[in-house]
């Protein structure tokens, strides 16, 4: 496989929460990702692109459900995306579980699997680049909760009940979370993501590059003499929004009107 060159636009997105029973809100996905191919070197998901992805073995002996068939597409856009030689890279969110080798796998297409945040160089400057449901330190009980979620032992319990129960039970999970969460549809920027992304400043890095509250943002810093930038990517749900560098140095955040 041969990526396309690197000084391609990179663009990120995150929290589309596609279910299957948002045939709109994917149709205009697929539309964005064509407009964006043609000039697009990598694609970056912030995690949660489905309400719940786990990654089955038994994928397409599944398939005949309508858990799948419904956001089937998505995934043969990505994997067309792969052979055009656009790079993906999928930061895991608290809606995705092992998923490591699933892409290979079930669609042998290679994609940089994270489970967590990880180190990038974009532009020549470091970024920590996450999904961002870790910048709340003062949310403990849904930390742990997560520890139980994303551990081995979780994941063969989820194999064991399989595709059709396990979502029945994400979504149950799902609606509880969205109640304390993301029930009320609003444009100001929980203020926790802000103080993590200076933290980061302070560690040494220049940009930080989250998504997780649903909330497009843009804040500059000056720390030391250096420009240090901080973006939330925002959510495909409600506000459609995403993220566009441009190499060497130029970040947009944008809006997809196309849908």
């Amino acid at each position: 496989m041969v990526f396309a060159h690197s000084v391609k636009d990179w663009i990120f997105v995150s929290d589309a929460h596609f279910t299957g029973r948002d045939p709109e809100a994917i149709e205009a996905f697929l539309r964005f990702l064509d407009s964006e191919k043609n000039h697009m070197g990598h694609f970056v998901i912030l995690g949660d692109l489905f309400e719940f992805f786990f990654g089955f073995k038994n994928f397409f002996s599944c398939e005949k459900s309508s858990i799948f068939t419904d956001t089937l597409p998505v995934f043969r856009k990505l994997q067309s995306l792969y052979h055009e030689g656009i790079r993906i890279k999928y930061f895991e969110g608290n809606h995705d579980f092992f998923l490591r080798s699933f892409f290979s796998e079930q669609f042998e297409m290679e994609v940089d699997v994270y489970p967590d945040g990880c180190e990038e160089k974009l532009g020549g400057k470091r970024a920590f680049i996450a999904h961002g449901d870790l910048s709340n330190p003062e949310q403990r009980t849904y930390r742990i909760f997560r520890k139980i979620l994303k551990n081995r032992l979780t994941y063969r319990l989820i194999h064991f009940a399989g595709p059709r129960l396990s979502h029945q039970i994400a979504r149950k999970l799902s609606d509880l979370s969205y109640q304390k969460y993301h029930n009320d549809i609003h444009d100001t920027p929980p203020p926790a993501f802000k103080v993590f992304a200076h933290q980061k400043f302070l560690e040494g890095y220049s940009l930080v590059i989250l998504g997780h509250s649903h909330v497009p943002e843009e804040v500059e810093e000056r720390l030391d003499g250096r420009r240090c930038l901080y973006f939330n990517v925002g959510d495909w749900r409600i506000h459609r929004s995403f993220l566009r560098f441009t190499p060497p140095d130029r970040f947009k955040l944008d809006r997809f009107l196309g849908g």
